[in-house]
């Protein structure tokens, strides 16, 4: 079983034990319980739990006093983080963790973790733990995004232009376009649609995954 699923079994294990702790106010009762399912089902953050509870507040417990439903879901998120069901250091590592092997920038995962309210100096340390067993772990995702989107050396059209060096320097372009959007400076961008071999690509990529850089 891996770590989610593990998280999910335990907390639905100790849903009783943690209700019964609570106080007896129904909208208390009723948000934990909201929280509960939710984080049985995704990892988040502080903020977005709010969210979360704030939207299922104003559909379900519209008739109840406004300032008792925000001091009950801010008594349900910091009950969430002492029982070890919510921590923002964690999931913004796990997130940082996932975006870099799908092959995302540090800047287009900084922006994504932003959205969820989190420190600058979380964001920071998560990405500096996604990126702890590579030497170079911005270009190792370029690379993974660019085979994502087969581009540069990973594309199928590379060796068909390679006669016109007018149309590949102009696919180079857009190329390296999609990179700059995408988050990745111009040197990481160049070095991976500067080269024109896949398997030389495929040869370099392996390095950068088992913690060499060999650009250095």
């Amino acid at each position: 079983m891996d770590a989610m699923g593990q998280f999910v079994t335990f907390a639905f294990d100790q849903k009783k034990h943690y209700i019964s702790h609570m106080t007896n106010s129904p909208v208390n009762t009723r948000l934990m319980n909201k929280a509960v399912h939710y984080l049985g089902r995704y990892a988040t953050s502080q903020h977005r739990l709010r969210e979360v509870l704030g939207r299922f507040a104003l559909r379900k417990l519209d008739k109840h006093d406004p300032d008792e439903i925000a001091a009950a879901i801010s008594a349900t998120v910091t009950r969430c983080q002492k029982l070890g069901y919510l921590n923002d250091d964690t999931f913004a590592q796990n997130q940082a963790r996932n975006h870099r092997q799908q092959g995302r920038s540090k800047r287009g995962i900084r922006q994504r973790l932003r959205q969820h309210r989190l420190d600058e100096a979380i964001i920071d340390a998560a990405l500096d733990a996604a990126d702890q067993p590579h030497a170079n772990g911005e270009l190792l995702a370029a690379f993974r995004f660019a085979r994502r989107r087969r581009l540069g050396p990973f594309g199928h059209q590379q060796h068909d232009d390679e006669n016109d060096r007018q149309i590949l320097r102009q696919r180079q372009q857009r190329q390296m376009g999609s990179l700059a959007r995408a988050g990745f400076n111009m040197t990481v961008s160049r070095t991976v649609i500067g080269l024109e071999d896949r398997d030389a690509a495929e040869m370099l990529l392996d390095q950068l995954e088992q913690g060499e850089d060999p650009t250095v």
